[in-house]
């Protein structure tokens, strides 16, 4: 686990070190445990290390037995263990323990997308080809760890943030309007764009070949969601790829705890990793109020495993303390609510193990969120009432991700803001012909029924663009390592696929999910319905609000030109008069207005400390 940079650019060489120095510098809690560089003529890479695999060995960046093939990586391959003994088989000698060194070896053996179809992990892999002058860049098949890139004519650079691009004066930092569009529908920025012009993001399943001649980049898939045929997996197979994908994460040199929320996703890893670890660490967060708090079902099953349980509580105290700080380590703003309870928790966490286990990525694959129920209820009336015997879209037929009648994504997944209010406020934006809307569109076109095309539309935009930006984020905050089993590659084939009725019926969510459930977790925990992480937002934006002052001069967007202050203020004002009841659009807007203050200043600051072109 680490952070990584990489920058291609004729006028770099003269201050490489201190170039690299202060782009890594802005990540270094992503790696507190050392750093490593890479400079040959105009290209210069680097990184900060967490160590957590081959601890005193590992250190990046790692090369293949001829030094043609320089490897950095931020994240973790689970499978490196049988990769080197396949490569070793081939010839390939190993200096290392490091699962780094696997991708130098791979990438001499098998090439780029034979190494990449081979591997099962999270990960930002950045590898320069010495003889055929090429680079390349590639991010795990879901978008657990993050990768952004900037290109100009005669340069390129890529980082783990947008911080560190950010300080290159030829990277275009001003706010991109269609990505503030796209932040105030959903709370977040998805696919390709991020808020910033220069910036964006590899996407998940991508990788990015740069000809170091020729200076063009080129980007392809390696890896595209199975959709089809529809097909069921018994209840024993289920449960056995949990419990080896479970099984692989827990390969760590360092210590490893679980994130236990009181939900079946985090007691099934729960239950499994205690299976290999006896008295495995366990994290939960409660509130103060009590119809947010299930904290007593994560008791409950850390006392079934026998895991050494800890447990936290999060009140609005924390909120106001430590909002600004969980803004500056997402770098990239979501306007998740979550967000501060899961920072609380990486905190205290990482005084105990080095690396956690979480549930992400099984609502989405599983079909755990209630508007796809809801939905796929109102679906089957609707073809009882008239009769019909094909299969209707599930969410109603929208064509867009953000821009539908009803103010909902294809998903179900309810808008913060519908097009027209958000019109009010930042003027009609223009989107462009975007390639990533076409293949985002095209790709539920290919869904097999409704329900498995609302599950890949948050496959694509929900989980990687927010969910797991959460845990990397508030993870790497602490120097902590999160991992999430469900989105091990044989799980998620099989859940991809599952046939609507072994995810969503009449009345239960996840069902394929609970039947596993049901045969190894307690009867009070496997039957329960999901509760959310429902927090009293309400109660707390207000303090907010009346501890920064007149909300106007609050509302600093001065680099987004084009949105209207005025109105937004109005706006804001008659929602937190109602009692701050839309939390989500009020939530969001002090997200994005604590980021412009925050990422700006950070990066003012420390550009004139780096080295001109």
């Amino acid at each position: 686990m680490c952070g990584i940079v990489g920058v291609i650019d004729p006028g770099a060489a003269r201050g490489a070190h201190q170039l690299l120095g202060q782009m890594l510098e802005t990540m270094s809690m992503r790696g507190p445990d050392g750093e490593g560089y890479f400079i040959d003529g105009r290209v210069l890479m680097g990184m900060k290390r967490l160590a957590v695999i081959d601890v005193e060995g590992g250190h990046q960046p790692l090369t293949n037995r001829d030094g043609t093939v320089v490897a950095f990586q931020n994240g973790e391959i689970y499978n490196h263990a049988q990769l080197r003994r396949d490569l070793e088989l081939g010839g390939a000698v190993f200096r290392t323990h490091s699962d780094t060194e696997v991708l130098a070896h791979g990438y001499e053996q098998w090439g780029i997308e034979g190494l990449l179809q081979r591997l099962d992990g999270m990960f930002a892999i950045a590898l320069l080809d010495r003889a055929n002058r090429e680079l390349h860049l590639a991010r795990d098949r879901f978008g657990e760890k993050p990768l952004y890139y900037s290109a100009s004519r005669e340069r390129f650079a890529y980082s783990s943030n947008m911080t560190a691009l950010g300080l290159l004066d030829w990277v275009d930092i001003g706010v991109d309007i269609r990505g503030v569009d796209r932040y105030l529908a959903l709370h977040y920025v998805p696919g390709r764009r991020t808020l910033l012009n220069g910036i964006h993001r590899l996407l998940p399943g991508e990788r990015l070949t740069l000809c170091l001649t020729t200076m063009q980049a080129q980007t392809s898939r390696y890896y595209s969601l199975e959709l089809a045929p529809l097909a069921d997996v018994d209840t024993s197979s289920l449960r056995e790829q949990i419990e080896s994908a479970v099984a692989s994460r827990l390969v760590a040199d360092v210590p490893v705890g679980i994130f236990l929320s009181g939900g079946i996703d985090s007691a099934l890893v729960a239950t499994f990793a205690a299976k290999h670890h006896p008295g495995i660490d366990t994290f939960s967060m409660g509130f103060e109020d009590a119809r947010c708090d299930e904290s007593l079902y994560a008791k409950t099953v850390a006392k079934h495993i026998g895991a050494t349980h800890h447990h936290f509580t999060f009140d609005g105290h924390s909120f106001l303390e430590l909002l600004p700080a969980v803004v500056e380590s997402l770098d990239d703003p979501i306007g998740d609510q979550a967000l501060l309870p899961t920072y609380w928790l990486c905190r205290e966490a990482r005084k105990h193990v080095t690396v956690v286990l979480s549930g992400e990525g099984a609502d989405e694959l599983f079909g755990g969120y209630d508007y796809y129920r809801r939905s796929f209820d109102r679906l089957r009336w609707f073809k009882r009432l008239c009769g019909w015997m094909y299969e209707l879209p599930l969410s109603g037929g929208e064509t867009s991700l953000c821009r539908n009648v009803l103010p909902i994504t294809p998903s179900g997944f309810p808008l913060v803001m519908d097009a027209a209010t958000r019109q009010g406020l930042i003027g009609d934006v223009a989107m462009d012909d975007e390639s990533w809307d076409h293949d985002f569109l095209a790709t539920l076109g290919r869904a097999g029924d409704g329900l498995q095309r609302a599950t890949i539309a948050d496959l694509l935009t929900w989980l990687p663009d927010d969910l797991l930006i959460k845990l990397d984020r508030m993870a790497m905050a602490h120097s902590l390592e999160g991992r999430a089993p469900f989105l091990a590659p044989i799980i998620a084939n099989s859940a991809i696929r599952l046939p609507a009725h072994r995810k969503v019926t009449g009345g239960q969510s996840k069902v394929a999910l609970r039947a596993v459930a049901e045969s190894v977790l307690p009867p009070g925990i496997a039957g329960r319905t999901k509760h959310g992480f429902i927090l009293p937002m309400a109660d707390w934006i207000g303090q907010w609000f009346r501890q920064v002052g007149p909300l106007r001069k609050y509302l600093d967007l001065s680099r987004i030109n084009e949105c209207d202050t005025d109105a937004l203020a109005q706006l804001m004002q008659q929602e937190i008069g109602a009692g701050c009841r839309n939390e989500r659009f009020l939530f969001a807007v002090i997200v994005l207005v604590e980021w412009h203050r925050s990422f700006f200043a950070r990066v003012a600051a420390r550009r004139e400390h780096v080295p001109c072109a």
